[in-house]
């Protein structure tokens, strides 16, 4: 088969998309229905959605799949837990591939998990059309757990791939939706603003001894208990658990000091580490809004045979 100006002309455009092209793709560029005919004939390109094809050459990376999805459907992006994946987010790999699509679109794919809903944010990673950082936040809010959610979160504003005032965007557009997942991520963006309400000492150590009086079994605990491999310095810690050799902390700093102190905090942490304490740290938005999780978590780390 003859190789064509044409065949140039889409084989540098599907270089550039990881090996697919669109059909429209295809026809902008000069080919004709026959040409398209041919080429599929003579295997040089494969269908690999309807409408969307790929050079035979090109290797099948997760990467191509996205681009075939996302080529699929006019105007859609790639979003949820594969948008995370591709904005490189901490906890989250290639999988599934999920696909956004307008919302007067088809909902059945024959390779990708689609998601219709209306005035989603896009924008482009590595040539590919995906979700923004604030929306899959938002997207994955309802399927992932906080802590996940959470670390995804500081990660992308700590690195700047986004920012809180981009984060409280999204916010304040769902703010009156009954959006799966609000209830999760509010209080997160909330605790991230500059002028987030930081809550008394006292109010947050109540929290956290409310939640302590219902682990099982009732443990052992101190509260304001002094360091314990710091027999002459001074120091405290919020409770700590003896018998299991676990320091629990209630963190009332506000987000941006946390991260200002973070290398201070992880220091301690490696201190408490080296003298054979465990510790954990919660903030007013875990014991206030998530302490349901927060006493599974401290239980399963006080008896690994407590049900997940």
């Amino acid at each position: 088969m003859r190789y064509t100006e044409i065949d140039q002309r889409i084989g540098a455009l599907a270089a550039r998309q990881y090996g697919a092209v669109s059909r429209q793709q295809a026809f902008d560029l000069g080919a004709s229905e026959r040409f398209v005919a041919r080429r599929l004939a003579g295997k040089c390109w494969i269908r690999a959605a309807p409408a969307v094809y790929v050079l035979a050459q090109s290797s099948g990376t997760w990467r191509r799949q996205c681009k075939v999805a996302e080529l699929s459907v006019d105007g859609s992006a790639i979003a949820g837990r594969s948008a995370a994946a591709l904005h490189e987010l901490p906890g989250f790999r290639p999988g599934p591939i999920e696909l956004w699509t307008p919302i007067n679109t088809a909902c059945r794919h024959a390779i990708a998990i689609v998601h219709r809903y209306a005035g989603a944010k896009l924008t482009i990673v590595d040539g590919i059309r995906v979700t923004t950082i604030p929306q899959t936040l938002f997207d994955t809010a309802m399927v992932i757990d906080p802590w996940r959610l959470e670390r995804a979160m500081d990660d992308a504003i700590q690195s700047k791939k986004t920012s809180v005032h981009d984060l409280d965007e999204r916010l304040t557009f769902y703010a009156e939706s009954r959006r799966p997942g609000l209830p999760k991520i509010r209080p997160l963006i909330q605790e991230r603003t500059e002028d987030g309400w930081v809550p008394a000492e006292s109010e947050l150590e109540a929290l956290l001894f409310v939640v302590l009086d219902k682990l099982p079994g009732r443990p052992s605990v101190t509260r304001q208990a002094p360091v314990p491999w710091r027999s002459s310095r001074p120091g405290r810690v919020d409770a700590l658990l003896p018998e299991h050799r676990l320091i629990i902390e209630a963190d009332g700093r506000r987000w941006h000091t946390r991260v200002k102190d973070f290398d201070r905090d992880q220091w301690r942490n490696n201190e408490a580490v080296a003298h054979g304490y465990g510790v954990m740290r919660f903030t007013w938005v875990h014991l206030n809004d998530f302490s349901s999780d927060v006493l599974d978590v401290i239980s399963r780390t006080i008896d690994p045979s407590t049900p997940t």
